[in-house]
Order: C-alpha cells, then sequence, then structure tokens
C-alpha cells in the first residue's frame, strides 16, 4: 500500500520541491495523508530539514508507526536528490487489511481436512473395518477337532496388516495342530514332554480366545453403529413425508388462489350486467308509467335484454364450472379415496382449476386420446397432484417467460396398464439432471421458486402409491417426454398381490 502510493505521489513531491513551492508541497501532503491507508507523513530537503510534518507519527504507546521511506529527485537529473519522504501507516490498518485473506486460508484448511477424514475413514472402513468382521466371523468358526480344515482365508494381500494377522492366526492353527499330532505320538509315560506340550498349547488357545474377543467386540461396535445409522436414516425418511405433504398443500393453497382469481372475471361480468340490467328495466318503467313508452323503445329494451341476459348466464355458468372442476379436485386431494372416474376428464377439470396459470403462459397443451372416455379405478387425488406437478414443473423449468410450446399429454392402454405420456418441445435437460430428476430437493431453478420435491412427490405416488413405474427421456434443445406406466384397476391389483 505504501509502494502504491510513493508511485503515485512521488513524481509532484519531487517537482513541487524542486520549484521551492512548500505551500502545493503542504497541500499534496495533506492529500496524501487523507488517504485510509496512510496515517502520516515527513518531507525533508537534500540538507535534512523539515519542509512539511503532517499526520499522525507515533502510535499510543509513543512508539514509531510502520514506514515505508523514499528519495526525491530533480526533474533533470535522476542522480541528484532534492529530499526524501517517509510514509508511515499504522499496523492495526495492515492486520485489517489481510484478515479476509487469513479467514480464507483457514476456512480452507478446513475444507481439505475434513474432506481428508472421510477419505481415511471410507479406506478405514474398506481395508480393516469390513474384513476385520469376516476374519472374526472365520475365527469363531474354528474347530478344535478339525484344525486343518479350519485354516482363515480373508485377507487378499497377505503382505498387509490383516494378511500379517491371518497368517498368524493360521500359523498358531498349524501349530496347534502339529502339536496334537505330536502329543498323540509322544509317549504316555513321558509326562514331562506331555506337561510342556500341553502348557504351550493351552497358551495358543489363549491366545486365540483373547483376539476372538477382541474382534466379537468391535463387531458388536459396528453392528451398534449401524442401529444408529439406521435411525438416522428412519428420521430423515419421516421428516421426508412431512415435507411432502407441506408441499402438497402448498399446491393445493396455490390452486385455491389461482381459482379465486378465474372466478372473479366471470362474476364482475356478471354483477356489471345484472346492474346494467337493472338500470335499464327502471327506465323503461319510467317510460311505460308516464305513458310514453313506444315501440322502438320496447324493441330496444327487450334487445339488450336478451343480450345482457345471455352475457350473465354465460358468466355464472364459466364461475359454476370452476367452482365444481375445484371442488372436484380439493375434495380429492383430502379424501385420497379409490374410485372409478373418467381419466380424461379429471385431466379436463385440473386443467381448468390451472387456468389462471395457463393463460398466462403461450405454450398449447394438447390431449391425445383414442377414446373420449377412459374410466380407471384409481386415486383421482393422487392423479391431480401427478397432472398439477408436471404441468408446473414444465411451465416453470421447460420454457423460457414468454416463449412458444407445445406439450402433448397422451393416453393410451396396454393389457392391464395404463400408459400416460407427457410431452414438450422445451430445453431438455443434461444426462445429470436425468439421473437426478426424482431425488428429493434437485433443482435446476431453485431463484424462480422450484422447490425440488415436485418431481420427488410424482416418483413416490407412481412408484409407492400406484404401484407403477415412470421413466424419462430428454435431450438438450429437443424437449423432454415422461412415461408413467400403472394398473387401470388399482384396488384389483393390490388385491392379487
Amino acid at each position: 500500500m505504501l509502494i502504491a502510493s510513493e508511485k503515485t505521489f512521488r513524481k509532484i513531491l519531487a517537482s513541487d520541491l524542486w520549484n521551492l513551492d512548500f505551500e502545493q508541497v503542504e497541500i499534496t501532503a495533506n492529500s496524501i495523508i487523507s488517504l485510509p491507508q496512510i496515517a502520516g507523513i515527513e518531507v525533508k530537503s537534500d540538507n535534512n530539514e523539515k519542509v512539511v510534518q503532517a499526520g499522525t507519527l507515533l502510535n499510543h504507546n509513543n512508539e514509531a508507526l510502520t514506514f515505508h521511506s523514499f528519495a526525491l529527485y530533480s526533474d533533470f537529473n535522476n542522480t541528484s536528490q532534492i529530499g526524501d519522504v517517509k510514509l508511515f501507516a499504522n499496523e492495526d490498518f495492515i492486520i485489517n487489511s489481510i484478515k479476509p485473506s487469513i479467514y480464507l486460508l483457514i476456512f480452507n484448511a478446513a475444507l481439505k481436512t475434513a474432506a481428508i477424514f472421510l477419505l481415511i475413514f471410507l479406506i478405514f472402513r474398506k481395508l480393516l473395518t469390513k474384513p476385520l468382521s469376516q476374519l472374526a466371523s472365520s475365527a469363531s468358526l474354528i474347530n478344535p477337532n478339525e484344525l486343518q480344515k479350519s485354516l482363515i482365508s480373508v485377507a487378499k494381500n497377505p503382505n498387509d496388516e490383516l494378511g500379517v494377522l491371518q497368517s498368524a492366526l493360521n500359523t498358531m492353527i498349524n501349530k496347534t495342530a502339529e502339536a496334537f499330532d505330536k502329543l498323540d505320538k509322544i509317549n504316555k509315560n513321558l509326562e514331562s514332554i506331555v506337561d510342556e506340550r500341553t502348557e504351550e498349547l493351552q497358551q495358543t488357545v489363549s491366545q486365540l480366545n483373547e483376539q476372538q474377543d477382541r474382534l466379537l467386540c468391535e463387531i458388536e461396535t459396528r453392528q451398534k453403529s449401524e442401529q444408529a445409522l439406521a435411525n438416522s436414516l428412519q428420521e430423515l425418511k419421516h421428516a421426508q413425508s412431512q415435507l411432502i405433504e407441506s408441499e402438497k398443500m402448498a399446491s393445493l393453497g396455490s390452486l385455491v388462489a389461482g381459482v379465486a382469481h378465474e372466478i372473479n372475471t366471470p362474476v364482475g361480468l356478471s354483477l356489471t350486467g345484472i346492474s346494467h340490467f337493472q338500470s335499464t328495466v327502471d327506465e323503461v318503467a319510467k317510460l311505460f308509467e308516464a305513458g310514453e313508452l313506444e315501440e322502438d323503445d320496447f324493441v330496444r329494451f327487450i334487445q339488450e335484454s336478451k343480450a345482457l341476459s345471455c352475457t350473465i348466464h354465460n358468466s355464472l355458468q364459466r364461475a359454476a364450472n370452476l367452482v365444481k372442476s375445484f371442488k372436484l379436485v380439493a375434495v380429492d386431494q383430502s379424501a385420497e379415496e379409490v374410485r372409478q372416474f373418467d381419466i380424461i376428464q379429471y385431466l379436463k377439470d385440473t386443467m381448468t382449476s390451472l387456468n389462471n396459470k395457463l393463460k398466462q403462459s403461450k405454450v398449447n397443451f394438447e390431449i391425445d386420446c383414442d377414446s373420449e372416455v377412459l374410466i380407471i379405478n384409481n386415486y383421482p387425488g393422487s392423479w391431480a397432484q401427478v397432472f398439477t406437478n408436471l404441468i408446473q414443473n414444465t411451465l416453470i423449468h421447460a420454457y423460457d417467460p414468454d416463449s412458444t410450446g407445445q406439450v402433448v399429454l397422451k393416453f393410451y392402454t396396454e393389457d392391464e396398464d395404463l400408459i400416460f405420456t407427457f410431452t414438450d418441445d422445451g430445453k431438455g435437460m443434461t444426462e445429470e439432471s436425468q439421473k437426478k430428476i426424482f431425488d428429493p430437493f434437485y433443482t435446476t431453478n431453485r431463484a424462480n421458486g422450484g422447490s425440488g420435491l415436485g418431481m420427488n412427490i410424482i416418483f413416490n405416488i407412481i412408484t409407492q402409491k400406484m404401484s407403477g413405474k415412470v421413466t424419462v427421456q430428454s435431450e438438450l434443445g429437443k424437449g423432454t417426454k415422461f412415461t408413467i406406466k400403472v394398473p387401470i384397476d388399482i384396488q384389483s391389483f393390490k388385491e392379487g398381490d
């Protein structure tokens, strides 16, 4: 910092000092100490006389601050020194300026330490814990009556620690077997030899028992760890279920808001029409009571009445259809009961409930089916959830705002199964996204409201609740296709299992 200040002001100070413009030297010195990294400045002439001294030259302990000095030369001859400058800086300011770099180094070191710890843990588990468990299992199967057939063969590398331990155990087993053979051959009258061999055998067995006890202890510790991991996994699954339920209720809340907004338009038109109709009736009534009602006025009244009644009827019919669709979808999502329904009409009712979002998009949704009616026995509420999540996922991820597109929703049957494909011509997905699309909390558009649970909910509904399958095919720039296959009669399918 002080060297940078030297490069900036060196020529200016040299020029002012050379011209003996001490006032300008003082102005420049004051400008320099206004910089945050400069605490004070001292300018001397070539005869060591002070020209300017400004700012702080001592700290609170009356000790000199950190400084940087440099010489001033004339403009005409760089070898002729005309004075020198000392720039003073506060050590606290310098330390504070490098603190972020120190914190970053500490963070990187901690991150690398954690990575190394994880790597060592995985290597330790692979190279020691699992082989030790196998070694303990083999050791527990040692048959004292058939020692030669009880040799342990677990270690893959005879030169590592596990291989050395295995070799030692096998050596002891072989020695024990040899001891038994020798005992059988030794004369029973040689009691001293028998006692000696018996003592060696007991020591060997004792060592084997001690090693076996240690291995069993390690196995017990491992089993407790696995049980703790299983409990943690169960808790995570419970938390995931709660999050999925929350996401489901949030989707239903969004549906309520959209339907309420859609109903507002036809109801408003109906109120406007009935108000105008009442005004027209009052006007005709006044003309009639005054005896001034002419045939043209009455004909115009009839025509306006027909137009208004038609407008009011259409608006109220539209509102009634919206309420009917919303009620059907909302009740089914809450009830979660199996019943027979027309899935084609149910998809239309669901899209009607989502009309507030669909009309804001330029994407066209087309329903394709060989028959106009397709009756299935399944969970209508779950299908509403699947339709809603697929449509919302496509509008958020497959297309940019204001871009056009074509989405085809196709139904057909295959033996006892219903096949439903959802195909768009949007952006498509990478191979990595296709592998993770059904993982919980995975999303490529979290900034625009993606929660990462929509496709995971679809996967759980199809595979667990409906006993079906869901797959995805996609290519960047060429769109995405979801294929769902479920039993047509889910109740009969589950009873058959």
